[in-house]
C-alpha cells in the first residue's frame, strides 16, 4: 500500500463532497424560482485529517528485507469553488508525515536489524476541474481533469542512514507535474448510493533526481446505505496498478547487489509493475450544519486484500480513520 494511494483515497473522499455540492448547484440552476431566495454557497473550505496504520505481513522473496509497522498521518486542506453549473474547481494541499519500520535480512543467521525512518512536510498540490456529463434524479456522471504540482520534496533522507536518500515510497512528492484524468458515476435509489470511479495518471517527464514514478490506474466501486441524515455505511473495493519506476536515484539505490546471508537486488520491487487491491467496510457520521459548518468522522476496516509485485511483499492496511470540518460561504 503506497503513500500516493492513501492520498488518492483521501482526495476521493473530498471528491464525493464536491460531487454532492456540484449536483446541488445543478439542481438549484434547474429549479424554477418563483420568489427571491438566498443564494446557495459557492465556496467551500475543508480541513481533513487521515490516520493510516499499516503492517508488513511477509518478507521479500529475496529475504533481503521486510516491512514491519508503518504509519501515514495526512492533513489535507481542500478549497472548492462552484464556478458555474458546468464547472467545479478544487485545490488539494496535503501535509504528510510518514513512518516506516524495515527489518533487514529477517531470516535465521541474517542481520535481523530493524530501522525506523521518518519523513514529513508538504506534499504535491493537486488542482482539479470537475464537470458533469449527465445529471438527473438518479444518475450523476462527472469527469475531472487534474494537474499535480511538484511541491513535495524528493530530497528526503533516511533517519537511520542520513547519507542515503529515502525510498521512493516515502518521498513527499513525485518530483514531476502529473496529469490525472478521472470519471465517476453515481447512482442513487432511495437511501442507497452506489458509485464507480476510474482514474489514470501520466507522469510528465523525469524529476531533477533522474527518475519518475510509473504511470498508474486507480479504480474503486462501492455502495453505501444512508440510515439517517447523519450516518451511512457500506462496502468499497479499491484497485491500483502502477508501472515500474523509470530511471534510478543513485543516492538511494546503493545496494542493488546485496551479498550477505540474503542475496539479490534490494530495489527490484520498484522496477517492475505493482498491483494492489482491497475491499473494506466503511462508515461515516456527519453532524448537522451549524452556521455553515459541518463536521464528520469516517473510517474503514479492510476484510480482503492482496498484492502482486516482483518481491511478493505486502504492506497491509487493516483499518483507517479520518475526521474533517467543512465550511461554506
Amino acid at each position: 500500500m503506497k503513500r500516493s494511494t492513501l492520498i488518492a483515497g483521501a482526495i476521493l473522499v473530498s471528491l464525493v463532497t464536491a460531487l454532492s455540492s456540484s449536483a446541488f448547484a445543478q439542481e438549484e440552476q434547474a429549479t424554477p424560482k418563483m420568489t427571491t431566495t438566498v443564494k446557495p454557497p459557492k465556496y467551500f473550505l475543508t480541513y481533513s485529517y487521515y490516520k493510516y496504520d499499516l503492517q508488513g505481513t511477509n518478507s521479500a522473496n529475496t529475504r533481503i528485507y521486510k516491512f514491519d509497522a508503518s504509519t501515514v498521518d495526512l492533513s489535507m486542506v481542500t478549497a472548492t469553488w462552484l464556478y458555474s453549473p458546468q464547472w467545479t474547481l478544487l485545490a488539494f494541499v496535503p501535509y504528510i508525515k510518514n513512518m516506516v519500520e524495515t527489518v533487514y535480512e529477517p531470516l535465521p543467521g541474517g542481520l535481523n536489524f530493524k530501522t525506523r525512518d521518518y519523513t514529513q512536510g508538504l506534499g504535491d498540490v493537486r488542482l482539479m476541474g470537475l464537470t458533469p456529463l449527465l445529471a438527473d434524479v438518479n444518475n450523476l456522471v462527472m469527469s475531472d481533469i487534474n494537474l499535480t504540482l511538484p511541491t513535495g520534496s524528493i530530497d528526503e533522507y533516511f533517519t537511520s542512514a542520513p547519507t542515503q536518500r529515502a525510498a521512493y515510497n516515502i518521498q513527499l512528492g513525485s518530483g514531476t507535474p502529473d496529469l490525472i484524468l478521472g470519471t465517476t458515476y453515481s447512482y442513487t435509489q432511495l437511501n442507497w448510493v452506489s458509485s464507480v470511479r476510474g482514474q489514470g495518471t501520466v507522469r510528465m517527464g523525469r524529476n531533477s533526481n533522474g527518475w519518475a514514478l510509473g504511470n498508474e490506474f486507480l479504480a474503486s466501486a462501492g455502495s453505501k446505505y444512508q440510515f439517517t441524515k447523519s450516518f451511512e455505511m457500506g462496502v468499497v473495493g479499491n484497485y491500483k496498478a502502477r508501472d515500474a519506476v523509470q530511471g534510478r536515484d543513485d543516492k538511494y539505490e546503493k545496494n542493488n547487489n546485496w551479498n550477505g546471508t540474503a542475496k539479490g537486488d534490494g530495489h527490484q520491487y520498484y522496477h517492475a509493475p505493482q498491483i494492489n487491491w482491497d475491499t473494506e467496510l466503511v462508515a461515516k457520521f456527519t453532524t448537522p450544519a451549524f452556521s455553515g459548518l459541518t463536521a464528520s468522522i469516517e473510517g474503514g476496516v479492510s476484510f480482503w486484500r492482496d498484492a502482486i509485485n516482483k518481491d511478493d511483499i505486502r504492506l497491509d492496511m487493516p483499518y483507517w480513520a479520518s475526521a474533517s470540518v467543512n465550511g461554506s460561504f
